[in-house]
């Protein structure tokens, strides 16, 4: 179940503010405990055994760790949670993955063994959050958690449970002891909320048939534009409905009076690979920065190891967003630039300060590493490059003979392009997520609430995407 989905937005989402906003005090956790439990069985049937897994491996071990006296027997409890934690994520997520590449090398047929292994929903975001917590109270950076409830329900709280932000509880604790509800808070996550609503419905949604008919087609079959525009169209795909997952969640979070950081931050808006991972999936970046790199020793033990820490740490960010090559290449592919870029700035350190060059070298770059990211196969992705390299390349493929693109499409890639992707003040997501507008919160939440439900509602009556039904174009 997803948030943009009718039986969320209808159902799920006003049973369970009723629930909990008017709860009593007492009341308020174990209600919100029970209602994301809840969430994550309709979402994903009996897999909630796994969710409740990590729950308890991390609430017990971090409370083991914290009563150990000896380094060496936390060492040991510490490392037991996490072989623990990791190796249930390592069965679900990469043993087929593994099992492939072993057939392949070995003439084996232990795939078909793991064939049928179902991936849990959200396992990689709860997973690193009991990673996170289990790694604090090891590092006496928070105490651990007695209270199994108030843990549990950080741990389990439907906003962030199947697609993240991953937050970590030292940052949320004292919000869930004492959740800060209030109208002001109601309405900005209600406008925060909706916001995010119409990035995912409006503008992800309507852009996605550009590229999903480009990579669906022969891979011989496309010529130089339509490669770039493909690349082009799914990355702002990608960001659209990625942060607007988020802003759906942050904006879920702050309706029950819970503060989420933000996940992103105009990450088109960089002028560097190096900037745009620090805006872009800032949770999951940071993670790899607290939890990885800065453990394999940063960058404290000269060039020679520092560059190996950053692409030990990119190949497992790629990794980590799905078990296949192509992922892992993506994650090579950022990190090798960044690589080159500690390379420039130690060269001519101004080079990458300058505006321009955000056009000239971030976005053709960052736009080349989307087809690994997209592509089902290496293939695909290499067979994209090449037509991206080759400007005479016109190809076969037609996107008006394939897939009739909607003036909707166009419009929202427009939209998309123009209003958001835009630096400064020109950046319309910048200027609603400020909370600097006093009364016009109240408006603007209940305007793109509105907004938002009527959308979300043509799209359940009309069973597809079709968000602007009352308009001809």
């Amino acid at each position: 179940m997803v948030f943009s989905a009718s039986n969320f937005l209808f159902f799920f989402l006003p049973i369970a503010l009723a629930i909990a906003l008017f709860a009593k005090p007492s009341a308020f956790r174990p209600s919100l405990l029970v209602l994301s439990l809840a969430f994550y069985y309709w979402s994903s049937g009996s897999y909630v055994i796994i969710l409740i897994a990590d729950v308890v491996i991390a609430y017990f071990g971090a409370l083991a760790v914290d009563l150990c006296k000896s380094a060496k027997l936390r060492n040991a409890v510490v490392g037991a949670a996490i072989v623990l934690l990791v190796g249930i994520l390592v069965f679900f997520k990469y043993l087929d993955f593994i099992a492939v590449n072993v057939d392949l090398t070995s003439g084996s047929n232990l795939s078909a063994t793991f064939a049928g292994i179902i991936l849990p929903i959200g396992i990689s975001f709860f997973t690193f959050q009991a990673l996170s917590y289990l790694i604090d109270v090891y590092r006496r950076e928070i105490p651990a958690e007695r209270n199994v409830v108030l843990f549990s329900t950080y741990f389990t709280f439907f906003p962030h449970l199947i697609a993240g932000p991953i937050v970590r509880f030292r940052d949320v604790v004292d919000d869930f002891r004492a959740p800060r509800i209030s109208l002001e808070n109601f309405s900005t996550g209600a406008t925060r909320f909706a916001h995010g609503l119409v990035k995912k419905v409006i503008i992800a949604d309507g852009i996605a048939p550009i590229p999903d008919a480009i990579f669906a087609a022969p891979h011989d079959t496309i010529g130089f534009a339509t490669a770039w525009l493909a690349a082009a169209t799914y990355g702002i795909q990608l960001y659209f409905d990625f942060s607007g997952y988020s802003d759906m969640a942050i904006g879920l979070a702050r309706m029950f009076g819970i503060r989420f950081a933000e996940n992103f931050q105009r990450p088109y808006a960089s002028r560097s690979i190096t900037e745009f991972w620090r805006r872009w999936h800032i949770s999951l970046s940071s993670w790899f920065r607290d939890y990885l790199y800065i453990p394999l020793g940063g960058s404290r033990h000269g060039r020679i190891a520092t560059y190996r820490n950053l692409l030990i740490v990119f190949a497992v960010t790629g990794l980590w967003h799905g078990a296949s090559w192509t992922f892992f290449c993506w994650g090579m592919f950022h990190g090798l630039f960044i690589l080159v870029e500690r390379v420039a700035t130690g060269t001519w350190p101004k080079v990458l300060e300058k505006g321009w060059l955000r056009y000239a070298y971030f976005l053709p770059v960052v736009t080349l590493s989307w087809p690994l990211f997209r592509s089902t196969s290496l293939e695909q992705a290499m067979s994209l490059w090449k037509a991206m390299a080759s400007p005479g390349a016109a190809g076969a493929f037609s996107l008006d003979a394939a897939a009739p693109i909607a003036t909707t499409s166009l419009i929202a890639l427009v939209v998309g392009a123009a209003i958001y992707v835009l630096p400064g003040r020109l950046s319309f997501g910048q200027l609603l997520t400020s909370e600097t507008r006093g009364d016009r919160l109240y408006v603007t939440g209940a305007c793109y609430t509105v907004v938002a439900l009527m959308v979300c509602q043509v799209l359940a009556l009309s069973g597809g995407y079709t968000p602007f039904l009352y308009f001809q174009f």
